[in-house]
């Protein structure tokens, strides 16, 4: 039974070149990105609602909601 050798292309494969490793930094950044502005949101909403603001409250959500 002959067993084949590891060659140095095989074992070079096994990491992300530079371009995935990129996009895969690209990708965490804009999901890392759209969930810190889902807290600000969280968090500009709880902040208005304990000062008891509601006209700026309802311009907040008026805004927000034209956003998307």
């Amino acid at each position: 039974m002959k067993v084949p050798s590891i060659s140095d292309s095989s074992m070079k494969s096994g990491g992300l070149d530079a371009h995935q490793s990129n996009s895969l930094f690209q990708f965490v950044h804009r999901k890392l990105t759209s969930f810190i502005k889902v807290l600000d949101r969280i968090g500009t909403a709880i902040a208005l609602g304990e000062k008891g603001d509601l006209d700026a409250a309802h311009e907040f959500r008026s805004k927000v909601s034209r956003a998307k």
